[in-house]
């Protein structure tokens, strides 16, 4: 077996992203696209520190309601952070649980509480819970720490004792898959969406 070790990113990855639908539920609360909002330094710190679970709701809701509608309340700009997670499709969902019986098989996301809740009723409305699928799971809001931070590389090597050298990456971020790189890891880009395009050629 090439590699004992499988980390995977969730969003893009395991769970599907729906951008049509991000895109219109941020411009329903009076943000530009993704992608504008990341172009602007004042909405892309406070919202990537949301997204990471490294501020509260409150504290997100405050800061960014300057550049939202006026009339838009929290939980319409709460939602529209909510709104890219879209479906996990359950023959992934099996080819990784099958992954389990024979690698060790961690989750290593950038996210926050109710993000994973989300994610978490999505496995389970396929049949699964997130421990037949992964060894363990390693969340940035949980960590006070996100990708591409080395350090949250380290701390799930540390606890899990995986060996780099034995360790395959997959994630749809190219700075992250620098981050899996440096850390001595095999790291595989994944095209949003896509996992199984890459999946079977990776692990070969």
């Amino acid at each position: 077996m090439k590699h004992k070790n499988i980390i995977f990113d969730l969003a893009g990855v395991v769970i599907n992203l729906n951008i049509e639908r991000d895109t219109e539920a941020l411009k329903s609360v009076g943000f530009p696209d993704f992608a504008g909002c990341i172009a602007n330094d004042a909405i892309r710190v406070p919202m990537m520190s949301y997204l990471n679970g490294l501020c509260s709701k409150a504290e997100f809701c405050s800061i960014i309601r300057p550049f939202c509608r006026p009339d838009a309340t929290d939980e319409e700009i709460l939602w529209s952070m909510d709104a890219v997670l879209d479906d996990i499709p359950l023959s992934r969902l099996q080819t990784i649980a099958e992954l389990k019986k024979t690698h060790n098989v961690y989750l290593l996301s950038n996210i926050y509480d109710t993000a994973w809740q989300l994610a978490v009723d999505e496995m389970q409305r396929n049949g699964y819970r997130p421990e037949d699928c992964f060894d363990k799971v390693f969340l940035s809001y949980e960590m006070q720490m996100a990708k591409p931070d080395e350090r949250i590389f380290a701390a799930l090597l540390e606890e899990t004792g995986a060996n780099p050298a034995d360790t395959i990456y997959f994630d749809d971020t190219a700075e992250n898959i620098e981050a899996g790189k440096r850390m001595g890891l095999t790291s595989v880009l994944v095209p949003m969406n896509r996992l199984e395009d890459v999946l079977e050629d990776a692990l070969r």
